[in-house]
């Protein structure tokens, strides 16, 4: 039994390594980019399903609202995208969350979205399971090398966004705020998490090392009475 309680606090110890950062990679928009971006996406809010009436199972969003196409002085729609399309804005002082509910969810590895004309009010949190943050990301940021001017017709202020949690990281939600008008954001993805190879490798020796000790115990009794 001590080896069996010696192995399986070496797993949890592995799996509670410290946390490290969230990093981000930007492609610079298009019409193939935007449309690459709504491959497998939760939330495109162009349905019931997605994001204008209800949310998709296993997550819920609160805050922003639906536009279609572009509204002077309000929002616009993301460079790249199709004309007719809806997404979600967040204009000046809002808040919009988008985040993981399913019961038992193991966390997600990247979250990404596409985001139109990224400002300097624009402001991304990447938050994990329990809500709490673990990286912020300012306009510019997320515009870089380009300055976020807001620009609704260039590539590097109109990107697919793709935020990576390193390892020992796992991703919740995320959360769009913006002090200007506004934060254009569609085609949201989160992407299952998959276990490290290190942590495979973990638990393949701690699952082999726990049969061995079985095996002996049982070969000890076995011995014992015969």
């Amino acid at each position: 039994m001590k080896n069996i309680a010696i192995i399986a606090a070496a797993i949890a110890g592995f799996a509670a390594m410290p946390a490290h950062a969230v990093t981000l990679v930007g492609t610079n928009g298009s019409a193939a980019v935007f449309a690459q971006s709504a491959n497998g996406a939760q939330y495109n809010f162009e349905s019931a399903t997605t994001g204008n009436i209800g949310d998709p199972a296993g997550f819920l969003r609160t805050g922003g609202q639906m536009m279609i196409d572009s509204a002077q002085n309000v929002a616009a729609n993301p460079f790249g995208a199709p004309a007719g399309n809806s997404y979600l804005y967040i204009s000046t002082g809002g808040t919009s969350v988008i985040r993981s509910v399913a019961a038992g969810i193991a966390g997600y590895r990247t979250v990404s979205f596409y985001i139109g004309s990224i400002d300097w009010g624009n402001t991304v949190d990447v938050l994990d399971l329990g809500g709490n943050l673990l990286r912020s990301f300012n306009g510019a940021e997320m515009a870089a090398p380009a300055s976020p001017s807001g620009n609704q017709d260039f590539p590097l202020t109109n990107r697919l966004l793709t935020f990576n949690a390193d390892a020992g990281e796992l991703i919740g939600g995320v959360r769009f705020t913006s002090s200007v008008d506004s934060l254009e954001a569609d085609n949201i993805k989160f992407t299952a998490a998959v276990p490290e190879p290190a942590t495979w490798a973990m638990m393949l020796v701690g699952f082999g090392m726990i049969g061995a000790t079985a095996r002996y115990r049982r070969r000890k009794s076995t011995v014992a009475f015969a």
